[in-house]
C-alpha cells in the first residue's frame, strides 16, 4: 500500500489540543518514498484550513492542527508525486464547560422532572452516585456526555430505590404489592461501558 496513516484515523480530543496527522508514503516495493503531501482540515462549521505536512524523515510526514472549537473535524491527506493516494482522518473535539463538568443538583432536578425528592435528597444521591461512578469508571478531565447521562440516571435509580421498602409482605400477611428496582441497569452499563476500569488479577 503506497500511502498509509501512522497516527489514528479516528480520535477524540479536547478543545486546545493539537491534532497529530501522520502519513507514511512508500513506493511499489514497500520502501519509504518522498512525495508531496497536502493536508486539508474541515472544522465543525465546514471551514477549510490547510495544515502544513512536514517530512520528518524520508516518507514520514506529520501535520498538526490546533483544535479551536467543539465538534467533528475531518482531515484529508492527499499525496502526489511518484505515488498518489488519499487518506481521511476524523476527530471529535469536546469543550470543557465548567471546572469539573459534573452535573449539578439543578441539572439533576431538570433530568428527574416531577419528583417528590427534596433538593437535599437529590444532592445526597448525586454525591453518592458520583463516588460510585468514579470507583467503576475512568473519568477523564473533560466530563463526557455519556458519563453525564449515566450519572443522572444513577441518581434517578438511587431515589427510586429509596422509595422501595427493604422488607415487603405478601397479601396473605396483610401487605400490598411493591415495585422492585433491579440491581443492575442496562442503560447505565451501556453508557459507562467505554470508561469501565479493567479488572486485573
Amino acid at each position: 500500500m503506497p500511502v498509509e496513516a501512522t497516527t489514528s484515523t479516528s480520535t477524540s480530543l479536547d478543545v486546545g489540543d493539537s491534532w497529530q496527522i501522520g502519513i507514511l508514503v512508500t513506493d511499489d516495493d514497500g520502501y519509504a518514498s518522498t512525495a508531496t503531501v497536502a493536508v486539508q482540515v474541515s472544522d465543525p462549521a465546514g471551514s477549510l484550513t490547510a495544515a502544513t505536512a512536514t517530512e520528518d524523515s524520508t516518507g514520514y510526514f506529520l501535520a498538526e492542527h490546533t483544535i479551536t472549537s467543539a465538534g467533528r473535524y475531518l482531515a484529508v491527506a492527499t499525496v502526489s508525486g511518484t505515488v498518489v493516494g488519499v487518506v481521511p482522518f476524523t476527530t471529535w473535539a469536546a469543550a470543557p464547560t465548567t471546572a469539573d463538568q459534573m452535573p449539578s443538583v439543578e441539572d439533576a432536578v431538570a433530568y428527574l422532572g416531577e419528583t417528590s425528592a427534596t433538593d437535599e435528597e437529590i444532592a445526597d444521591a448525586l454525591l453518592a452516585e458520583a463516588a460510585a461512578q468514579r470507583a467503576r469508571c475512568r473519568v477523564p478531565a473533560v466530563y463526557p456526555a455519556d458519563l453525564r447521562q449515566a450519572l443522572l440516571r444513577r441518581v434517578a435509580r438511587n431515589l427510586a430505590a429509596r422509595a422501595v421498602p427493604v422488607a415487603t409482605y405478601t397479601s396473605f400477611e396483610g401487605g400490598g404489592t411493591s415495585a422492585r428496582v433491579p440491581q443492575t441497569d442496562a442503560e447505565i452499563a451501556r453508557l459507562e461501558a467505554p470508561h469501565r476500569r479493567l479488572t486485573t488479577g
